[in-house]
This record gives structure tokens, sequence and C-alpha cells, in this order.
């Protein structure tokens, strides 16, 4: 079990740290607002309210309770704003006096949607599921490249050790990382060149080797100095690719499918995602009667073009009118939760999940947090 924080640690970065653990905001989406949005790391965080939005109500309620911190599923500020007035653009009016009360603001939003145990697989947990994986694998920017170089069979051994110990095959914790692939190559050169093999101004076909390592960016220019000083050709022939990285493994990315342990009616799933989710204000596209071998959820405003398998069911926030029509027209079939009721379970397991780690902050879901459109009277 990993050990509870200490008191020296009940302050706004240490809740900061441990939401970064739960939900790296590193990976979420490049146009979000993430982590802390108002406040200083050293404050105190002695007393946390958790909530989905920002509201008049829940900056009272949090001012009414003294609380130190509040840790948002929606941030409060999304676009620039330029006063911290009662007419500052964000959703709450109270934005002085909760900086005056030294209340930090944290958000989390599309971190959390990504994230394996997220507010995504909050939803699928409803349900029999006997494995799970992102709708959409995350893939981020590496900070490393392929090196692809062709030299002679000979000469991969020594080749490989020189660009090693300049940096290059270093995967983890394993170094001299390479992939040879052999093959045929051929080249002729002008009047003006020595080559290292055959004559000048002759069409020459030769046994070569592609030797493949990764390069860190850091590394790659003393890396390409070996290869030019170390390789035998006058000209050596050699491609620099940029990677990418599948993060977590392929666990992190946006949506979450989970396969059913047996095909089931979407009238039979949807009794079981009422256990978790208020659906009061819920709609369905297409037939629920019919049986899925699946699950697909995204919460919140997710847009329906990825959702493209008849045979699973979608869960998902909310979608317009022509999305419906789309949806019906692929033959998937959805139900449509609304925004707020799409992401509200995940609060309650964010919840238990800090006070497991942090030791000395109260944490509590605030009272006030609602969703603001309600089912019609009867």
């Amino acid at each position: 079990m990993r050990k509870r924080s200490t008191a020296r640690s009940t302050t706004a970065g240490a809740v900061l740290a441990e939401l970064d653990r739960i939900a790296p905001f590193a990976h979420a989406e490049e146009w979000d607002n993430v982590g802390l949005l108002v406040g200083r790391p050293e404050w105190r965080a002695s007393r946390a309210l958790l909530a989905i939005d920002l509201t008049d109500d829940v900056a009272r309620e949090a001012l009414r309770k003294k609380a130190d911190l509040l840790v948002l599923y929606h941030p409060p500020i999304f676009k620039g704003i330029k006063t911290v007035t009662p007419n500052a653009a964000a959703p709450t009016t109270l934005l002085p006096d909760l900086l005056a009360a030294r209340t930090s603001l944290i958000a989390l939003h599309t971190a959390l949607d990504v994230a394996p145990g997220g507010t995504n697989d909050v939803l699928l947990n409803a349900f029999d599921i006997t494995e799970r994986h992102p709708l959409e694998t995350e893939l981020t920017e590496n900070a490393q490249y392929k090196l692809v170089v062709i030299v002679p069979p000979a000469e991969v051994g020594g080749l490989r050790t020189a660009l090693s110990a300049a940096g290059a095959g270093v995967i983890g914790h394993y170094t001299e990382c390479s992939y040879t692939l052999e093959g045929r190559g051929s080249f002729r050169g002008d009047e003006t060149t020595t080559p290292t093999i055959g004559r000048k101004q002759v069409l020459e076909y030769v046994d070569e080797t592609r030797l493949e390592m990764v390069v860190p960016r850091a590394r790659l220019g003393e890396v390409v100095r070996v290869l030019y000083h170390t390789h035998s050709y006058e000209e050596p022939a050699f491609d620099v690719y940029p990677l990418h990285e599948v993060s977590g493994r392929g666990a992190v990315g946006k949506g979450r499918v989970g396969v059913l342990r047996k095909r089931q009616r979407g009238i039979a799933l949807l009794r079981q995602l009422s256990t978790i989710v208020d659906l009061r204000g819920a709609s369905v596209v297409c037939d629920l009667k019919r049986t899925f071998e699946s699950v697909t959820v995204a919460a919140g405003a997710y847009g329906v073009r990825s959702f493209r398998d008849p045979s699973s069911l979608v869960v998902t926030g909310e979608f317009k009118h022509h999305d419906a029509l789309e949806l019906e027209r692929r033959g998937v079939t959805a139900i449509h939760l609304g925004h707020y009721a799409s992401e509200r379970p995940v609060l309650e397991v964010l919840l238990r999940r800090l006070r497991r780690a942090l030791h000395g902050v109260k944490l509590e879901v605030a009272r006030s947090g609602h969703d603001p459109y309600q089912p019609c009277p009867k």
C-alpha cells in the first residue's frame, strides 16, 4: 500500500501532485486549461470541496465552509480574463472573494477523461466488462527520433557501438538496442566521387544492411557527427524520423470501449447504468431492444465521429440533432445522458482515491453542485 502523505504535505501543491498522479495533466487536450488555476502551491489545503462546475452556489458553499481548495472538473477559467471582479469572464461572480480567502482552484477536465480509472472508466464500471481500451488511443510527440542508416554488413557492429556510445539505442533500461535488415542497394557516383566500393560513373549493386536505432532529441547532432566519422562511405545514406509515443502503454486515450462478458440487450444495460447515473434527463437514439457485444462510453461533449460500431452501445454526454440523425443512419444505438449527468459519477470515485492518499485534508463533494437542466414537472 502507498504511504499516506504527512501533515507537512497538506498544501495545494501536495493535492496537485496527487491529482497529477491520478490523471496526469500532460495528457489533457492542448486546448484545455487544467492544473492549478488560482492560488499558490504552498497555500494550505486543510479542507477541499470537489465539484463539476464552479458556480456561485459552489463558491458560496466553499466560502461558508472555509474550504482552502476547490477541485473542479470543468476549468472555471477557460479563456483569458482581463479582470478579477464580479464581472470577470468566469462561471462565478465570486472569484475575488475566493482569491481573498486564499482558496486555490484546481481543474482536471480532459486529463481525468483520458486517464485509466477516470471519468469514462467510472461509467464503464456499471457493466460486466471483461476488457477495456480507449476508443482513440492517445499519441504524443516524443523527444526521440528513429535513425535508419545503410551500412556494409561487416561494419554493422562497429557502427552500432559508436552510435551507442554517442547516445543512440536506449529504450527504457536497455542500451545498444538496434534492428537490422539485410538488403541490396545501388548507387552511381559522378566524376567527382571517390566510392568506397566500386568505381565512379558505374552503377554498382552491393549487399548492405539497414541499421535502425532510436536517438534522443538532445543527442541527435552528436550521433549524426559520429555516423559521418565512423561510416566508411563517402556519402552515408541515412534517414531520421520523428517518433510519437503511445501514452500509458496504450491505456490512455479518448473515450473507452468495454467488451461485455456476454452479449446483453440494451434495456438490461440501461438498468445497470441507472445504478450510477441519473437517467431522468436521458434520451435514446435507435433501438435498445437488441443485443450488444460491447459498450462505448464518452463523457461530456465528445461528438459522434468515432461512434461507428452498431454492435456497441454508446453512452455519452451530449450530441446535437444532426448528430443523432447521423447515428441513426449508421444504425448505432446511443444513450444521450446529458453533459453533467455523464460526468458527475466520477466525483465520488475521485473523492475515495484522494482520501486514501492524502492525510490531514478534509475532503467532500460540494452539496450545492447541480445539473443546470432539470426534468420537466409531471
